[in-house]
């Protein structure tokens, strides 16, 4: 009865060092989990033009709680500051680069890129006129109204139209505007917009009568 108790002791303690050995051989830690780069942002609103210096922010976890490094590069232009937010200044010239960050856990990296494009500084489009067939309308008449405008840069333009009574038909640069049905001096507004921030507005009054001159 003795002998198997034996055995069974030196299996038990043949185990226990072979079990020793493995977590002495792996460090006795379990494998790394690579961090995760959540996302890579440019946090300055709105365009980017030469020489501009725009902040970037790379939001970035760890899930065995790793401190992260971060290391970064840009194929052109400069980059300031370190960690999780640097800032970086455009080169002069109009084009499109590319920020990258290393986010590493101290053994495993993980990578992501940025795509920024560079423009030239946005010039507002100019209303040259706004002008209508008919100044004078009777009650429920009709004028039409047209804005004649531009943009340096060649931007599509955007017209909108407000009015402080009657109604607006249409849209772009030309417009109906229906008369409220009552007597009066009314403002009719349109805002230009370039879609690139710039903008430009003018306004035109149109009277309500019964005069003769009146259009229907």
């Amino acid at each position: 009865m003795i002998k198997p108790v034996a055995r069974q002791s030196k299996w038990l303690a043949g185990l226990i060092l072979v079990t020793i050995a493995a977590l002495l051989i792996s460090g006795g830690c379990a494998p790394n989990t690579l961090p995760v780069i959540s996302s890579l942002v440019l946090a300055t609103q709105g365009e980017i033009s030469p020489g501009m210096t725009a902040q970037i922010v790379c939001d970035a976890l760890d899930p065995d709680d790793d401190e992260l490094s971060y290391t970064w590069s840009a194929d052109d232009g400069t980059i300031y500051g370190s960690g999780a937010t640097v800032s970086w200044t455009a080169p002069g010239e109009l084009g499109t680069y590319t920020i990258n960050v290393e986010v590493s856990d101290g053994d495993d990296i993980v990578t992501d890129q940025l795509i920024i494009t560079v423009l030239a500084p946005n010039n507002p489009p100019t209303i040259e006129s706004l002008f209508t067939d008919c100044p004078r309308v009777k009650k429920a008449g009709t004028a039409i109204m047209t804005c004649d405008a531009s943009d340096p840069d060649e931007d599509e333009l955007t017209y909108t139209w407000s009015v402080e009574r009657g109604n607006i038909s249409g849209s772009g640069y030309e417009v109906a505007w229906v008369a409220p049905n009552e007597f009066g001096t009314f403002a009719i507004t349109v805002t230009v917009t370039d879609g690139r921030g710039g903008e430009a507005s003018d306004e035109r009054s149109i009277i309500v009568c019964s005069c003769g001159t009146a259009c229907d």
